[in-house]
Protein backbone atom coordinates (compact mmCIF):
# COMPACT_ATOMS: atom_id res chain seq x y z
CA UNK A 1 0.00 0.00 0.00
CA UNK A 2 2.45 2.24 0.49
CA UNK A 3 4.37 1.61 -2.95
CA UNK A 4 1.53 2.43 -4.20
CA UNK A 5 1.61 6.28 -2.38
CA UNK A 6 4.84 6.73 -3.33
CA UNK A 7 4.55 5.98 -6.53
CA UNK A 8 1.27 8.52 -6.97
CA UNK A 9 3.14 10.92 -5.08
CA UNK A 10 6.88 10.45 -7.42
CA UNK A 11 5.18 10.77 -10.69
CA UNK A 12 3.81 14.14 -10.34
CA UNK A 13 6.90 15.48 -8.63
CA UNK A 14 8.55 14.28 -11.15
CA UNK A 15 6.55 15.67 -13.98
CA UNK A 16 7.00 19.41 -12.16
CA UNK A 17 10.51 18.53 -12.23
CA UNK A 18 11.39 17.97 -15.57
CA UNK A 19 8.37 20.31 -16.55
CA UNK A 20 11.11 23.39 -14.51
CA UNK A 21 13.71 22.04 -15.70
CA UNK A 22 12.40 22.36 -19.25
CA UNK A 23 11.03 25.54 -19.04
CA UNK A 24 14.05 26.96 -17.34
CA UNK A 25 16.39 26.45 -20.46
CA UNK A 26 13.47 27.76 -22.72
CA UNK A 27 13.48 30.83 -20.51
CA UNK A 28 16.95 31.59 -19.98
CA UNK A 29 18.17 30.01 -24.00
CA UNK A 30 19.30 27.18 -22.92
CA UNK A 31 22.52 28.81 -20.86
CA UNK A 32 24.03 24.67 -20.72
CA UNK A 33 27.65 24.45 -21.65
CA UNK A 34 28.62 22.43 -24.69
CA UNK A 35 30.83 20.25 -21.97
CA UNK A 36 28.73 17.10 -20.89
CA UNK A 37 29.72 17.05 -17.13
CA UNK A 38 29.27 20.81 -16.91
CA UNK A 39 25.67 20.63 -18.51
CA UNK A 40 24.76 17.72 -16.54
CA UNK A 41 26.36 19.51 -13.01
CA UNK A 42 24.10 22.02 -14.28
CA UNK A 43 21.14 20.58 -14.72
CA UNK A 44 21.71 18.36 -11.07
CA UNK A 45 22.05 22.45 -9.20
CA UNK A 46 18.74 23.14 -11.29
CA UNK A 47 16.77 20.34 -9.76
CA UNK A 48 18.20 20.47 -6.40
CA UNK A 49 17.20 24.24 -6.60
CA UNK A 50 13.61 23.62 -7.27
CA UNK A 51 13.55 20.20 -4.72
CA UNK A 52 14.97 23.00 -1.69
CA UNK A 53 12.30 25.39 -3.16
CA UNK A 54 9.71 22.48 -2.50
CA UNK A 55 11.12 21.46 0.87
CA UNK A 56 10.68 25.71 1.86
CA UNK A 57 7.05 25.47 0.47
CA UNK A 58 6.55 22.47 2.85
CA UNK A 59 7.80 23.61 5.56
CA UNK A 60 5.83 26.93 5.39
CA UNK A 61 2.87 24.61 5.15
CA UNK A 62 3.83 22.71 8.56
CA UNK A 63 4.59 25.64 10.05
CA UNK A 64 1.41 26.89 9.65
CA UNK A 65 -0.27 23.18 10.22
CA UNK A 66 1.80 23.90 13.77
CA UNK A 67 0.53 27.45 14.71
CA UNK A 68 -3.28 26.29 14.16
CA UNK A 69 -2.62 23.11 16.03
CA UNK A 70 -1.09 25.23 18.57
CA UNK A 71 -3.78 27.51 18.86
CA UNK A 72 -6.88 24.95 19.00
CA UNK A 73 -4.79 23.48 21.67
CA UNK A 74 -4.89 26.57 23.41
CA UNK A 75 -8.34 27.03 23.44
CA UNK A 76 -8.90 23.85 24.14
CA UNK A 77 -7.34 24.57 27.60
CA UNK A 78 -8.97 27.75 28.13
CA UNK A 79 -12.54 25.75 27.77
CA UNK A 80 -10.88 22.81 29.99
CA UNK A 81 -10.51 25.48 32.68
CA UNK A 82 -13.75 27.03 32.11
CA UNK A 83 -15.41 23.73 32.83
CA UNK A 84 -13.12 23.05 35.86
CA UNK A 85 -14.18 26.01 37.41
CA UNK A 86 -17.83 25.26 36.84
CA UNK A 87 -17.47 22.33 38.26
CA UNK A 88 -16.49 23.71 41.21
CA UNK A 89 -18.97 26.15 41.63
CA UNK A 90 -21.66 23.42 41.02
CA UNK A 91 -20.04 20.97 43.53
CA UNK A 92 -19.14 23.63 46.12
Amino acid sequence: MKLFSYTKLTTPVLLFVLTLMVSCSVLTGGGYSSDPLVAEQQRRVESLKAEVKQAEQETEAAEEREKAAKSRLKAAQDELKVFQTEAKRRGA
